[in-house]
């Protein structure tokens, strides 16, 4: 009886072992075929956790704001769609301050870009500004959308914006003039409804004698 009962308790011991080890493979195997999606905090933008863009759009576009300007970005596409990440490329023209901001209509104004950089040591011109641009997801084909086809639309609006508040840069930061590209702060993934008769504002506010212009979109969608 006693030989019975000690049989019994190792056969459940190496029962309860066995499930133990069965556990433990079922979760590496799902670590390593279903990895939990890594969250960055590089930009401080609004991370989506498990955003993996498919496929990014290119739109030639061509526009040029100087001081406080605002447009009207829309879409006349029927369906509901998702825009989920939004960039811009173009160039800055002067020596003051610039920003692009698109208002989620919600009363948030999501960063898209500013020239206002830090400066760094450098031992050779004893000068240079930091480069904050997030690069474009590697291996993400990239699709020229024609303006028949464009999915989103810009116009100019008549909202009035207020100008760029007077701001001392000091000597840890500068204004850059030239070309920006495949820039984004907040909007590097968002998620913002899309449809026709659905309208948000894209403002630029620059200093005086400082212009914009901006050539060039490049977003992603979830239909």
């Amino acid at each position: 009886m006693v030989k019975e009962h000690t049989k019994n308790k190792l056969l459940l011991i190496e029962g309860m072992f066995a499930i133990m080890i069965l556990i433990f493979v079922a979760a590496f195997a799902i670590d390593k075929f279903f990895p939990t999606p890594a969250v960055t905090a590089e930009t401080g933008a609004p991370q989506i956790v498990g955003f993996v863009p498919i496929e990014i759009k290119s739109q030639p576009i061509d526009l040029t704001a100087q001081g406080p300007t605002s447009f009207v970005l829309f879409s006349e596409k029927s369906d509901l769609f998702d825009l989920t990440s939004f960039r811009l490329s173009g160039k800055v023209v002067g020596e003051g301050r610039a920003e692009i901001v698109l208002d989620n209509g919600l009363g948030q104004e999501l960063l898209i870009y500013s020239n206002v950089k830090q400066k760094q040591g450098n031992l050779i011109t004893g000068m240079a500004v930091t480069d904050d641009a997030m690069p474009l997801p590697e291996g993400v084909p990239v699709n020229p959308v024609e303006e028949s086809q464009a999915w989103l639309k810009i116009s100019p609006s008549d909202v009035e914006l207020t100008e760029l508040p007077k701001q001392d840069l000091g000597n840890n930061k500068q204004a850059v003039t030239g070309e920006f590209q495949h820039r984004c702060v907040d909007t590097c993934y968002m998620n913002m409804k899309m449809q026709k008769g659905l309208y948000y504002t894209l403002k630029v506010r620059t200093d005086p004698e400082t212009e914009v212009n901006i050539n060039e979109l490049k977003y992603t969608l979830d239909v």
